[in-house]
């Protein structure tokens, strides 16, 4: 004759949710005493100059940065999300012309980098960029991700941007690489310009 076993599903419930709470309980992590997000929350903190509503206007070079074109104006949020943990880029109007961009940005603090990802509306390729502070300027590439673009049959182009970490209007540099970061061109700058001073 074979053993039928049942099982009392509430009871077990009841006793992985006391297997988490113990291990919760008994670790050196104590909601009471830690925020394990206080470093990447100060960290964040450095950009919260950022924050606001802007007027962005890209402009692209082809040549290195000796002339530049404008695209349209676009309306874009700037904003600290997450418990202050996420810095958060979003187009206001899709509708209208141009190519937007949404970003996301974090830090890591068990690497001490920040890092980015920006999706746009074209490709939809999520980039992935990191870097830190130099000189209160964010400077993040896409070299270590490896989320290159294809421009050609063995080349490869990477991205470096240079965000000036001030209030009110400032210029985002973002330059370009076919070498894997030995040399870099202008190719782009996003100039935000606040709508809400």
């Amino acid at each position: 004759m074979r053993k039928v076993v049942s099982f009392n599903v509430p009871h077990l419930l009841r006793i992985g949710i006391a297997l988490t709470l113990g291990l919760f309980v008994g670790s050196s992590i104590n909601a009471e005493d830690v925020d394990p997000g206080a470093d990447a929350r100060s960290q964040m903190q450095r950009l919260k100059v950022l924050e606001g509503d802007y007027s962005l206007v890209v402009h692209v070079s082809n040549d290195g940065g000796k002339t530049w074109q404008a695209g349209p104006a676009q309306k874009v949020q700037l904003r600290l999300r997450h418990n202050d943990l996420l810095l958060e880029e979003l187009p206001v109007e899709l509708a209208e012309q141009g190519f937007h961009m949404n970003t996301y940005l974090t830090f890591d603090q068990y690497r001490s980098v920040f890092r980015k990802a920006a999706i746009d509306d074209v490709w939809g390729v999520m980039d992935i960029y990191q870097g830190n502070i130099v000189d209160d300027t964010l400077v993040l590439t896409n070299l270590e991700s490896g989320t290159l673009f294809p421009v050609g049959a063995d080349t490869w182009r990477g991205f470096r941007l240079s965000v000036p970490l001030i209030a009110g209007e400032r210029t985002m540099l973002i330059e370009k690489t076919d070498d894997y970061g030995q040399s870099w061109q202008p190719a782009f700058k996003s100039v935000y310009t606040p709508t809400n001073p």
